[in-house]
């Protein structure tokens, strides 16, 4: 059995500078007829820097939609035409002052499949130099160095939410890089 809806009609219902929402009418597989609104996003790439001592650079912003600070990777989104490559060095160098002269891809993947196509590549960032950041006026981004062990016992202790950074921290972890 094929497990695919038909699209009927689509329109856009908001766009913004991040995303935009597209709701589809569909033929569902049964028959029926269903809405579907998703978030269409241009994907965006996450950094697992780390320093010559095996230490791994975090961001500490602030985060509206959930009212608290969270502890992240190093994280942008692509800009239109960008590979996830060249999301990956600009977005560590505006956020972070750093440029890698080792950057290798490690893994892909949808993190909300149920509602949108946003698609993430996590990177490998060694061999680091300092330059200088260039953060958006709007961003406040505090960083701070860890050991990948510290790390692994945040994420088990459930004190990292962030599901970039857990699955690009315990993949580094596994891969053998950290």
């Amino acid at each position: 059995m094929a497990f695919e809806e038909k699209t009927l009609s689509s329109r856009i219902v908001y766009e913004g500078p991040v995303f935009r929402v597209r709701k589809y009418n569909v033929r569902t597989v049964n028959g029926g007829e269903s809405i579907r609104d998703i978030v269409e996003h241009s994907g965006g790439a996450i950094m697992v820097a780390v320093s010559e001592d095996g230490k791994v650079l975090m961001e500490k912003q602030y985060r509206k939609s959930l009212e608290c600070e969270m502890l992240e990777l190093p994280a942008g989104k692509a800009d239109p035409g960008e590979t996830p490559e060249v999301t990956a060095a600009r977005e560590l160098s505006e956020e972070t002052g750093y440029i890698a002269r080792d950057v290798r891809h490690l893994i892909s993947f949808y993190p909300t499949c149920g509602y949108s196509n946003e698609y993430l590549h996590i990177y490998i960032c060694k061999d680091l130099a300092k330059g200088e950041r260039h953060l958006d006026k709007d961003e406040c981004i505090d960083l701070r160095w860890f050991d990948a062990d510290e790390l692994i016992d945040l994420i088990m202790k459930g004190e990292i939410k962030d599901s970039k950074t857990i699955i690009g921290i315990l993949f580094a972890r596994q891969s053998g890089e950290i």
